[in-house]
């Protein structure tokens, strides 16, 4: 399985957990990921694009459907952000939960 495809199908699995259960699943998702499929290069890496690029399909949905922008630069302020940094700082949380996941849950290599 390609690297994009890869990412692309943990998108859509974070997507849909998120939507279906809340952010909390993100981290579980990965490390059953890790564990589940067969060993591939870079886990943590697949795992954080593809939770980051769930994410923004799910704020892009957000957004089609009602005042984001507004929603983005209050929820922003109270990081001292401007909108697009606390839409960039949503994607930054998923990455890092479901990349640090895939990294503890990471098989460990047999000696």
């Amino acid at each position: 399985m390609s690297r994009a495809l890869r990412v692309g199908a943990f998108a859509i699995c974070a997507a849909m957990a998120t939507s279906l259960a809340g952010w909390w699943l993100i981290p579980v998702l990965a490390a059953l990921w890790v564990r589940v499929l067969p060993r591939t290069d870079l886990p943590a890496t697949t795992c954080g694009l593809g939770a980051a690029s769930g994410w923004a399909v799910l704020l892009l949905v957000d957004a089609a459907q009602g005042p984001a922008g507004t929603v983005a630069r209050r929820a922003g302020g109270v990081f001292l952000l401007p909108g697009w940094g606390f839409v960039g700082l949503t994607l930054l949380f998923g990455a890092l939960l479901a990349a640090t996941a895939a990294l503890a849950a990471g098989k460990t290599p047999r000696r």
